[in-house]
């Protein structure tokens, strides 16, 4: 049970760092297009994001923080490539 456990809070981190980026990055576009609600509202967002994980990693991991660091890490680097690639993958799951 308990390595399940662990394996369940790498997996939340891993996550998380994906949703994170996916967020940050239209934060940034919403930026360049200069749409200003929708930047306020992303950078809301990001700022809650980060400060949450943020606590977590220092009030509430003692174990296996380093590992976890390295997971939301990765989970963000996943994020980036899923942004920069959406047009591949949505024609890779919806070909006619």
């Amino acid at each position: 049970m308990l390595i399940s456990a662990v394996i369940l809070k790498h997996l939340i981190f891993f996550l998380v760092g994906i949703f994170q980026d996916i967020v940050i990055t239209y934060y940034l576009q919403t930026i360049a297009k200069e749409y200003a609600w929708r930047a306020a509202i992303f950078s809301t967002l990001v700022t809650l994001i980060n400060l949450l994980v943020l606590y977590k990693i220092l009030t509430g991991i003692e174990e296996q923080i380093f590992s976890i660091i390295i997971a939301y890490a990765i989970g963000n680097g996943v994020g980036t490539v899923i942004v920069i690639k959406k047009h591949q993958i949505k024609r890779f799951f919806f070909r006619k």
